[in-house]
């Protein structure tokens, strides 16, 4: 009889460190048995919210057919920052695709004033895709230019593949939740430790 053990990566959660891979991480159990948490337009609009790219009020109009392109946009960028939370470099064909899609976005990019003073803001409605993806493209491509992407990691759960940046002081952060998949390992430990006693 095995430990009955929670699936990983439960729901949408702010854990990376990036909206980007937050956006990234919207595919639970990556590694496993993947379960892709962008089901439909209104979960998009329910993870837009806690991003906080619209507000708790606002509705997101975009149509359903846009759902496959930002799913594509979110494998490319998976696929771009992944190589680089195990060590490798950036793939050249990822940054040539991030560009493209930088491109795509760029036109809609302006300046506005706010509360504090100025602010990047979307020149897109609700109805088109880039109203979302704009801000995500741009937060990848602020992980490349800071050197953000040096301390990007892959969540140690064998199942999990979440990615974050790794903001801890020792730079040693081997989870993507404490709460979630490092409880869940030190759960199987217990019961393996449990086991080898019996």
């Amino acid at each position: 009889m095995t430990a009955a053990i929670a699936p990983a990566t439960q729901d949408f959660q702010r854990i990376a460190g990036s909206l980007a891979l937050d956006f990234v991480n919207t595919v639970g159990n990556r590694l496993g048995d993947s379960r892709d948490y962008f089901t439909s337009i209104s979960e998009v609009a329910r993870w837009a919210k806690l991003a906080g790219l619209i507000s708790p009020r606002s509705g997101l109009s975009i149509k359903p057919s846009s759902l496959t392109a930002l799913i594509a946009v979110r494998e490319e960028l998976y696929a771009t920052f992944r190589p680089v939370a195990v060590g490798a470099p950036v793939p050249r064909d990822g940054l040539e695709r991030l560009n493209q899609r930088l491109a795509e976005v760029f036109p809609r990019r302006r300046v506005t004033r706010d509360v504090n003073g100025f602010a990047w803001a979307w020149d897109a409605d609700f109805s088109a895709p880039e109203y979302l993806l704009g801000p995500i493209l741009f937060d990848a491509a602020d992980i490349l230019i800071s050197g953000k992407f040096r301390r990007i990691k892959q969540c140690a759960d064998e199942s999990c593949g979440w990615l974050f940046v790794d903001r801890s002081q020792t730079g040693k952060r081997r989870w993507c939740s404490m709460a979630d998949c490092g409880n869940r390992y030190k759960a199987r430990c217990f019961y393996q430790r449990r086991q080898a006693k019996r």
